[in-house]
């Protein structure tokens, strides 16, 4: 029996780590994990209410489009259409594995997240730690250090887009300051340390839709406790100090705080291809423009990267320099320019869904979750890739069940007691 436990605490901690993984082990990890807990659950003799395959039939309603969709492709186009009905797939099966899984399964995978934790840490460190490699042995240092220079040869490394490390950090910081409970000061500034070499990691990789987000969720998480702000004064103070340390000593920090300022002005200094700001209004622009002829019914997701990239070729052309092919860049754009209408009402219902539920549930590691997905969906299409795929449906997935109505636990079974002063 206690052999058992132990397998189901390494299944459990594969699962919330396996967003870490090349995407070929990511498969293996995510589905070997969904079936090893829907046959325990199975071995368990529970079997969840009818609700639960009516919410998850609900949350993974995009996949649905994505099917329809690729039936009245054009055979021409096709194939894409498949090929991101396969990319897609998580996004109904997630749900429907955490319906079926027992609730005693899916409050142990709730409490391995701190593993999603020390994957943030391991892997940023080691994609940074790749970054100085090449730039002081390989390069020998004799270039200035550039953002696009970190954020390439992260990517490269670690396999991982900078802004999906950025999401993946915004939310290992909100495990770390909601689900430790430190029994002692010396736990109490452990914690203080995680937190702020999270911060760090991603302040340099400055992502800026999780820094929103994260920016968001403090006012919000103040406002909580607007009668204890004393409390916060000094991890606050230290907060600023590492925040303000970081613009002041960290080039690739103040490179893309610079960036920033794009967004209030021209600056004649950075040309279209080297500031994202700049780039991302050439980005907003085309959807835009494509969104006016094909609002209504979309274009279909097989052919909106060919649509797209047209209209990237004539700007290169009138421009007179290579500006590069970019996908909408904007998830509810995205869907919206891929199945019109119904599209982008699908998405939001399903992003209400999870938000009233996270209200519901008074759970805020949910709601802090739902608020780094929603504020990345405006600047990125997340789901276009399997990481962001994967992400978004494990997790959203497992805090939407974790508080559904389910059968009683038998008697005696009982999901492991979490303990004071433990992460």
């Amino acid at each position: 029996m206690r052999a058992l436990l132990r397998t189901d605490i390494v299944v459990a901690r594969l699962l919330v780590m396996c967003i870490f993984l090349p995407d070929r082990l990511q498969v293996l990890a995510s589905v070997g994990a969904c079936v090893y807990f829907v046959f325990r659950t199975l071995g368990r003799k529970e079997w969840p209410p009818r609700q639960n395959f009516i919410a998850a039939l609900a949350l993974g309603s995009s996949f649905l489009l994505y099917i329809g969709a690729a039936l009245i492709t054009p055979a021409s186009h096709r194939r894409e259409a498949f090929s991101l009905c396969e990319r897609m797939l998580s996004f109904l099966l997630m749900p429907f594995v955490f319906a079926i899984m027992s609730q005693y399964f899916r409050q142990l995978i709730a409490g391995q997240l701190r593993y999603f934790v020390y994957g943030c840490i391991i892997v940023s460190a080691m994609g940074i730690a790749d970054f100085f490699y090449h730039h002081f042995i390989v390069n020998g240092g004799k270039v200035p250090m550039s953002h696009v220079e970190l954020r390439n040869i992260f990517e490269n490394f670690t396999g991982i887009h900078p802004t999906y490390m950025g999401v993946y950090l915004g939310f290992a910081i909100c495990i770390t300051g909601i689900m430790w409970e430190p029994a002692s000061k010396r736990q109490a500034m452990l914690k203080n340390v995680t937190i702020y070499t999270l911060l760090l990691f991603l302040l340099s990789l400055f992502a800026k839709s999780p820094i929103i987000a994260l920016g968001i969720i403090a006012i919000h998480f103040l406002y909580e406790r607007r009668g204890q702000l004393r409390r916060f004064a000094v991890p606050g103070a230290v907060l600023a100090g590492v925040v303000g340390a970081a613009c002041a000593f960290i080039p690739f920090v103040r490179q893309r705080a610079g960036e920033m300022l794009g967004l209030f002005g021209e600056n004649t200094e950075d040309d279209l291809i080297q500031n994202s700001v700049h780039m991302r209004r050439l980005i907003w622009n085309t959807d835009v423009t494509l969104l006016k002829h094909y609002w209504l019914t979309g274009i279909g997701p097989g052919r909106l990267l060919e649509a797209l990239h047209l209209r990237y070729f004539f700007h290169s052309l009138y421009s007179g320099y290579w500006v590069g092919y970019f996908d909408p860049h904007n998830q509810y754009l995205s869907h919206w320019l891929s199945f019109g209408i119904p599209g982008i009402l699908v998405l939001v219902i399903t992003l209400i869904i999870h938000l009233r539920r996270a209200v519901a549930a008074g759970n805020r590691l949910y709601l802090y979750l739902l608020f780094i997905i929603v504020i990345t969906f405006f600047t990125e299409t997340m789901l276009a890739r399997q990481q962001g795929v994967l992400f978004y449906s494990i997790f959203t997935a497992l805090f939407f069940f974790l508080y559904s109505p389910s059968p009683a636990l038998p008697t005696g079974r009982q999901a492991p007691p979490r303990r004071g002063g433990k992460f």
